[in-house]
């Protein structure tokens, strides 16, 4: 007898329901942040922007890598390490400052030269209990770029992040103020990118400003007449300045002493200048934008900018 063709079989069990797959999900790759991705950090929160600007190794990258540093080993100026899409940009530049570099004394790598502004992301706690997370984006302008904003007007209005920056940090050179044949240089360049940022209209009226002179060991370590020097220029800066920036500032640090028998109590300038430049200001005064909409030709992260007063400006009575 021949077999019967077997009977096709049906599955009676109901499809089960198939989960919605989210179209994009947000990898960052921990080096430092490009505009867009600095961006999305502001717009999902409200963000802190710093903006370092100094001359070729005056001290930029030493700072945000001693920031971050600090706040790996506890508590640092009042705040606790909550988080960092940076993590990876803040190793980098802190690897040449650790023994595992091989290195026979610490170091650190140079800002690397862009036509374009990066950022590092820090997500902090306050050490009180219940405080609130917030974040911080730290922005070192290169050597290259400070020479170019320092000289063109043209180049410095191409540094639209500027619009956006909290604090503006000019760091002086303690190095070259040590020096007597480089001293007003070094005074020199600091007053002129200050100059150029005013003239170009990119320090917005709410905006902190300090001249913040680094290696402050090397300063002392040089002598009374190194020290006489550095008080005669922050009074010029004082003079020149005090009346075209409403909130301006002063500040020795030094970030990672040469000499250290003697010298801990200057490593601590850098816990109050963090306190200093993380510090929300507020003022009635805002910037006037004769724009209804942020220019074309802007990028993402200053079109933020441009927004960020706007609203400032509707809100303000």
């Amino acid at each position: 007898m021949a077999d019967a063709p077997a009977a096709e079989t049906t599955d009676s069990v109901p499809n089960a329901p198939v989960a919605e797959v989210p179209a994009f999900v947000d990898l960052y790759a921990g080096t430092e942040l490009g505009a867009a991705d600095a961006e999305a950090v502001t717009l999902r929160s409200p963000a802190h922007l710093v903006v370092l600007a100094g001359a070729a190794e005056s001290g930029k990258t030493t700072v945000l890598g001693s920031i971050y540093e600090r706040l790996n080993q506890g508590p640092f100026a009042g705040f606790q390490f909550a988080g960092s899409r940076s993590l990876l940009g803040f190793e980098q530049i802190c690897h040449l400052n650790r023994l595992a570099s091989g290195g026979t004394r610490p170091d650190t790598p140079r800002t690397v030269p862009s036509d374009e502004a990066v950022y590092y992301h820090l997500a902090l706690r306050g050490t009180e209990p219940g405080a609130r997370r917030r974040h911080l984006l730290l922005s070192a302008i290169s050597g290259e770029l400070f020479r170019l904003a320092k000289n063109s007007r043209e180049d410095c209005e191409r540094l639209t992040f500027l619009h956006r920056a909290n604090t503006i940090v000019v760091l002086v050179d303690g190095a070259r103020l040590a020096v007597p044949a480089q001293r007003t240089n070094a005074q020199s360049e600091a007053s002129s990118i200050l100059d150029s940022f005013l003239d170009a209209k990119m320090v917005g009226s709410q905006c902190r400003v300090e001249f913040v002179v680094s290696k402050l060991d090397l300063v002392v370590d040089a002598g009374q007449p190194a020290v006489d020097f550095l008080n005669r220029a922050e009074e010029k800066f004082e003079a020149r300045f005090r009346g075209r920036v409403g909130n301006l500032g002063f500040r020795r640090i030094a970030a990672r002493p040469e000499v250290a028998p003697g010298y801990g109590t200057l490593a601590d300038g850098l816990a109050d200048a963090f306190v200093s430049w993380t510090t929300t200001t507020s003022g009635n005064q805002v910037d006037v934008w004769p724009l209804d909409a942020p220019p074309s030709n802007l990028r993402e992260f200053g079109k933020y900018g441009w927004r960020h007063f706007a609203q400032s400006r509707r809100e303000t009575p």
